[in-house]
């Protein structure tokens, strides 16, 4: 497991991609319609409620019920569930500020689950904002991942090879607090991180 030091907190508060500023749909219509991209994950209820919104349909959501580190209105929950009813789902465990074994192990299982033609949603018991960093590591290059910052908008991450490697420098500075969470990365980077 992985721990979030205070430096890296600083370092995460600024958009890891492309930030598009405004609210509800209009920044998410903005940030997929302007990358092709073979999977599209999207990090957060609230971005995965507005995704959903406009039209568009993620192959991975990895939600956590919570908005701000607060529970989610059901209205909303119940429609995230119902618009990804047909979605693998897959639970992690994963405590706020942690990259954890078992997040990583799962998000690896739901790409190799979307490689083989499903979708999936991840619920995380804990928190799901640290899920991006693995993502942005072991998707495919040509994924693109978008999640919410707060009070600005929403950022999108294009997969490349260039930004798995920063992705995965910024996670190496994690404290380590035992397992092989940060191997488990490495191999599962498909191949882009020495």
């Amino acid at each position: 497991m992985l721990k979030l030091t205070e430096e890296l907190r600083k370092i995460l508060t600024e958009p890891q991609g492309k930030l598009y500023e405004g609210e509800g749909v209009e920044p998410i219509k903005r940030a997929v319609s302007e990358f092709d991209f073979a999977i599209l994950a999207c990090v957060g209820d609230i971005v995965t409620y507005y995704t959903i919104k406009s039209q568009f349909k993620p192959d991975i959501i990895v939600v956590d019920g919570k908005s701000i580190r607060r529970s989610l209105d059901d209205a909303i929950m119940a429609e995230i569930n119902e618009a990804t009813s047909d979605y693998e789902s897959i639970k992690a465990e994963n405590p706020a500020g942690h990259i954890t074994e078992d997040l990583v192990e799962k998000i690896f299982q739901a790409i190799e689950l979307v490689k083989s033609g499903s979708r999936v949603r991840i619920f995380v018991n804990g928190e799901e904002d640290l899920a991006v960093m693995p993502l942005a590591i072991m998707l495919p290059k040509g994924s693109l991942i978008v999640y919410g910052q707060p009070k600005r908008g929403v950022v999108a991450i294009a997969v490349n090879r260039e930004k798995k490697v920063e992705i995965f420098g910024l996670v190496s500075r994690m404290e380590i607090l035992g397992g092989e969470t940060l191997d488990k990365l490495r191999r599962w980077s498909d191949g882009d991180i020495g």
